[in-house]
């Protein structure tokens, strides 16, 4: 019976070589944990992860069908391990899955995250599964149904499961502080209906979903504190009157123009912005990105762009007198120009508050033509540049901290290390970390670590720690 509980991919099969009989019969192991009452051997369940709960079957014999009284987080996060086996695996997953939550003695769920590839031809065990979760009054719910292959999702829009009214509707749902929709189909009707019907739900997340075109976000009485919008395509518009949204988050492709209102948000401090920049429609007609930024009351602000002169058109003009923490993401090309680089620094100047600013680079590296090794000529002209544009800020910057994620030692990339560490006098920590998902340019990276290390402490001013990750 256990074992019908372990999902795949999800946790490890019990080991061949442990013996059950052995561990629960041997003489020379007592089962002391058969010995604990029932209502502390489910408390202790439920201070662990469901994988390890799962594994404690073999512990004892009363453990074997304890899981079944679970009461705290249900991950079943199981990404596929092998598209060839897919359907199969889908199998079986969705059969665990039915199976453990039918047996499920608890009355309550702390969170429920189903994250696998399933589509709308399993939409009669997700509605069972949410069914199951709103009548134990979940707190947390998410549905991530990624496909396997990344070059299947446009493919796969029309097949995408369909969150339907049934559940938006439900008077069991005002129990839930978070929802996350991750390749479900989804109306904006329906995303108001759950602020309506949810008085406590905190975190709102869709992604994917591309039949979404417009949110609107409204209420007086929203305890919504955190709002985040991800690569629907079809969207248009985003309206927000929510007076406790602390974090918004909109991430969007270059070529969709979004119509974005923040009215009412007065608790709002941290921001995270990716899309559209010269044709972002806003509330006052501009075409910049500032006309929907609080920027007097904003502490931490995230910018992509893909090219450093789309950034210096929205954000030149802005004021940040409290912001502490600002990202740039950006693809930057070498040879730069010394006054679009020094431009992307010139906000920062007015930035008195500003404790530390983080680059994502893309730094494109010029290469020999067996394309391997960058030409030490451009990584020299990277250090001369730096130095040059950092003396012309120096002692201008307020920075204590910078991180640059995805350094390869670039002539563009050393450029911004080097002209950072001279500007910001105050310096006293430099991080040079690597990028999610670079494991294809280890060797790159490799290589402007240890270059990174080399370089500072040529550079280092009194006093600074650097840390290389």
């Amino acid at each position: 019976m256990a074992g019908n509980m372990v999902l795949p991919s999800t946790i490890e099969r019990i080991p061949k070589k442990i013996c059950r009989k052995h561990l629960y019969n041997s003489k020379e192991h007592d089962d002391r944990l058969s010995e604990l009452s029932e209502d502390l051997l489910v408390r202790i369940l439920c201070l662990l992860p469901l994988k390890e709960a799962l594994r404690t079957c073999v512990l004892s014999r009363r453990w074997r069908y304890l899981c079944r009284f679970f009461s705290g987080s249900l991950n079943f996060d199981a990404s596929p391990t092998d598209p060839k086996k897919l359907l199969k695996e889908r199998e079986g997953y969705v059969g665990s899955v039915t199976r453990f939550l039918n047996s499920h003695k608890p009355e309550t769920i702390d969170e429920l995250r189903v994250c696998f590839d399933l589509t709308q031809q399993h939409r009669r065990f997700i509605n069972q599964w949410i069914d199951i979760a709103v009548m134990k009054k979940v707190k947390r719910l998410e549905l991530d149904f990624e496909p396997c292959r990344l070059n299947n999702r446009r493919h796969r829009d029309s097949e995408n499961y369909l969150f339907g009214w049934k559940f938006s509707s439900s008077s069991e749902i005002r129990f839930l502080t978070g929802l996350c929709l991750k390749h479900v189909v989804v109306s904006g009707q329906i995303l108001e209906s759950f602020l309506s019907n949810c008085p406590l739900l905190e975190t709102l997340n869709v992604a994917h979903s591309n039949q979404l075109t417009h949110i609107n976000v409204c209420g007086p009485s929203l305890r919504l504190k955190h709002l985040h919008i991800s690569f629907c395509n079809c969207i248009k518009s985003i309206e927000v009157h929510a007076p406790n949204l602390v974090s918004f988050e909109y991430r969007g492709e270059e070529n969709i123009a979004v119509h974005i209102n923040l009215k009412h948000v007065p608790q709002l401090c941290d921001v995270s912005y990716a899309g559209q920049w010269e044709q972002c429609v806003v509330t006052r007609a501009a075409k910049r990105l500032p006309s929907f930024l609080p920027t007097s009351q904003l502490v931490n602000l995230r910018l992509q762009s893909p090219s450093i002169k789309r950034l210096l058109i929205s954000i030149q003009p802005l004021e940040f007198p409290n912001l502490r923490y600002l990202t740039y993401e950006v693809r930057i090309r070498w040879p730069q120009s010394p006054s679009e680089f020094i431009g992307l620094l010139m906000p920062v100047l007015n930035m008195h508050v500003l404790h530390k600013l983080k680059f994502e680079v893309e730094a494109e590296m010029l290469m020999e033509e067996d394309g391997r090794r960058p030409i030490i000529k451009a990584r020299s002209s990277g250090i001369i540049n730096g130095r040059a544009f950092g003396d012309q800020l120096a002692k201008r910057l307020m920075l204590r901290e910078v991180e640059i994620v995805g350094f390869v030692g670039a002539a563009a990339d050393t450029c911004i290390l080097l002209c950072l560490i001279y500007a910001a006098r105050d310096l006293d920590t430099v991080v040079i970390n690597r990028r999610d998902g670079d494991e294809c340019k280890m060797e790159e990276l490799e290589e402007g670590r240890r270059f990174a290390l080399e370089l500072l402490s040529q550079e280092r001013p009194e006093g600074a720690k650097y840390v290389v990750l």
